[in-house]
């Protein structure tokens, strides 16, 4: 099915139109004349198919009960869903930068049905709904791929309602989108809310840190294959902006090489000096245009990728000025995440629960010996992440897996991390750290990108 022939169909759903859009559309159309401005940066015919279907994206955008109304229209409630969450894909599929697809397969009563994808040279957004008769919920498992992709995946949310618009989104570092590939899955599902568990003591929940019992497997309802074709014209989709432009940001030399701009994100990719004496981990940023239209870092997805032979971050995703048809474009740098040179590693004596040093904003509390291991606790100012990697080390440099790690939100609101060391039995332990310290800019380091 082609774009025209989508949209046709989007049409036809409209013939019926739900109670609740009628005094909708006549507001909308009373405010556009308030909105010239908008409509002259749309830009397309008022009589053309193209304009019904930006018409309806504004109207999912700025009036919620539109949006509420298009529950009763299945497709429009999936377009609906899909332009809420993510300002570049609401602004591509505004543009009409989607494919259709409509494939769907049915087996023992699950039907899976590939709506359409948002792609470009760097990324693929899948979009899909699961439906089956009988069931609270559906998930879609991580999806396999032939041939195999070599890239970032991001799997669908699990145990949502039949008919829920889903997602599964790829993201390429060190290649482009292919022409296409085979995709598998299998779903799982539920067909009643399951009784709440009652809550485990504490000593219980330490013990499953320590001495996980296998995980029952869910039943595998149906398994799905897909034979996936991109289309050129999008997949062509791309521009990369040479920079080269170096700034100095608490003591580190840092230099921003270019910027790849894609329908879907745009991608800040910044080398660091080898004089330095900490790796970038993060980086707070934005970009503005000409108008003061802000694109903000990513939050829904990959939002950076590392370099393979350091521990350094390189390359920073943004939401996409792609269609904003930017003729300036400044970027903004508020701060910055470093992990210092010679403290990729957190010693802990366990046996007297002390450490050297630890990461900026983590306190170590207790470290307990048990049956099955050793338990860490530390206590963290700010954020729900951990600062240390799921690896630790022996005084032998031996690699051990956590396979787990606890997270609560304490009383007052803090939150307090358990790590797990199963098997255990040394007096001292080497964590990875993911980072040290924060920097925050007294001005904002300020770059011209084009």
């Amino acid at each position: 099915m082609n774009r025209n022939e989508e949209y046709q169909a989007l049409l036809a759903e409209l013939e019926s139109v739900p109670p609740a859009l009628e005094t909708v559309v006549d507001r909308a159309v009373k405010r556009e004349k308030d909105s010239r401005r908008r409509w002259r940066v749309l830009g397309i015919p008022a009589g053309s198919l193209a304009a019904c279907f930006t018409v309806f994206v504004l109207l999912v955008n700025l009036f919620p009960p539109f949006a509420a109304a298009c529950g009763n229209v299945p497709l429009l409630r999936q377009l609906a869903k899909a332009v809420a969450w993510s300002p570049s894909l609401s602004a591509a599929v505004d543009n009409e930068f989607v494919q259709p697809m409509g494939l769907s397969q049915t087996e023992n009563g699950i039907t899976a049905t590939i709506q359409y994808l948002i792609v470009d040279q760097k990324q693929v957004n899948l979009f899909f709904t699961l439906e089956g008769e009988g069931y609270e919920s559906l998930s879609a498992e991580m999806p396999a791929f032939s041939p195999e992709q070599v890239c970032a995946v991001m799997g669908a949310d699990l145990r949502q309602p039949p008919g829920t618009l889903l997602r599964f989104s790829l993201d390429y570092v060190d290649q482009d989108v292919p022409e296409g590939f085979a995709m598998t899955f299998a779903v799982t599902g539920e067909r009643e809310e399951a009784e709440e568990a009652p809550a485990a003591p504490d000593w219980a929940y330490e013990e499953e840190l320590l001495a996980p019992g296998p995980e029952e497997e869910p039943e595998i309802l149906a398994e799905f294959t897909f034979d996936l074709c991109f289309d050129p014209d999008f997949t062509a989709a791309g521009e990369v902006i040479p920079v080269n432009k170096t700034f100095t940001l608490d003591g580190q030399t840092l230099t921003v090489t270019e910027a790849e701009l894609y329908p879907t994100h745009l991608r800040l990719n910044v080398a660091g000096d080898p004089a330095n004496t900490a790796w970038l981990k993060g980086l707070d940023f934005y970009l503005e245009n000409e108008d003061g239209e802000r694109f903000d870092t990513v939050t829904n997805g990959v939002t950076a990728s590392g370099d393979p032979d350091s521990p350094a971050m390189v390359s920073f995703r943004l939401e996409s000025p792609y269609f904003s048809h930017s003729d300036h474009l400044t970027l903004f740098i508020t701060g910055a995440r470093w992990l210092d040179k010679g403290r990729e590693r957190v010693y802990v004596d366990l046996e007297h629960g002390t450490a050297p040093w630890l990461p900026e904003g983590v306190t170590l509390t207790s470290a307990r010996r048990r049956a099955g291991g050793w338990l860490l606790t530390f206590r963290l100012e700010s954020g729900l992440s951990s600062p240390f990697s799921m690896t630790f080390h022996d005084a032998e440099g031996n690699d051990w897996e956590m396979g787990r790690m606890g997270m609560t939100v304490t009383d007052d609101d803090g939150v307090e991390l358990t790590l797990p060391l199963p098997g255990y039995t040394a007096g001292e332990v080497w964590l990875e750290a993911q980072d040290s310290r924060t920097t925050t800019a007294a001005e904002p380091v300020t770059i011209p990108i084009r």
